[in-house]
Parts: structure tokens; C-alpha cells; sequence
């Protein structure tokens, strides 16, 4: 079936489908946007609107599974069709940068490594 990702009210993330579940986004995934992580290998960036109840996605690192967009509003949902493992949540503006930041060695730099394991 899949799973669909949409922005709620109080600044939370809406997860239905195969995962039934409520994120809550922290402060600093407000103001400076949010990642999710797939077990597929998918890195997805997010930023709410400001002043709204809706959010806005882009995918940073395609993995295996297949991703719609749908528009909703000003806002989008994010569909994605795949079985999961696991999902994980990070805020910030760290997140998701460059491997090579040119000429600024003081950048932080956080590396996210998916391993994906296929049982025969």
C-alpha cells in the first residue's frame, strides 16, 4: 500500500497508510525545515510555510521507493509506495548538506549512511 506523509495542525507530520502514526516537529524543524530518512534509501527535505499548516517536500536522495507529490492547497502530501522498515526524523539545517562545502571549513557536516540489506 504505501504510505502518506501531510503537514496537521500544531506543526506535526500526519504518517497513514502501512505506518498509522503522528510526528511531532520540533522548533527547529520549523524554523529551518526537516529530513526524513527511509530504510529504502529515500532522503526527503521539508519546510513548513510560514504562517500556514502545510509543508512543502523535495527529495535530496532517490531511493528504491516511488514518490508522487500531491498538491494540497499551497502545501503538499508526499505518497510513497514501498514496504518500510523504518523512517527516521531529523531537524535542522545541518542535515542534508553538501559532501564538498568549498572554502568553509568551520561548516558542520552530518552524514547520514543507509545500508540496505535484501534477504534472499
Amino acid at each position: 500500500m504505501g504510505l502518506r506523509i501531510e503537514a496537521t495542525d500544531g506543526n506535526r507530520l500526519q504518517l497513514t497508510g502501512d505506518i498509522e502514526t503522528v510526528l511531532d516537529v520540533p522548533a527547529r524543524g520549523i524554523a529551518e525545515g526537516f529530513s526524513l530518512a527511509f530504510s529504502d534509501g529515500t532522503l526527503v527535505r521539508g519546510c513548513w510555510i510560514p504562517g500556514e499548516t502545510a509543508c512543502r517536500f523535495a527529495i535530496a536522495s532517490e531511493g528504491a521507493a516511488m514518490v508522487k507529490f500531491v498538491r494540497q492547497g499551497i502545501g503538499e502530501a508526499l505518497d510513497l509506495d514501498w514496504d518500510f522498515d523504518w523512517i527516521t526524523l531529523a531537524c535542522g539545517t545541518e542535515t542534508l548538506q553538501p559532501e564538498n562545502v568549498a572554502g568553509n571549513d568551520d561548516v558542520l557536516q552530518l552524514t547520514l549512511d543507509i545500508e540496505v540489506k535484501e534477504v534472499a
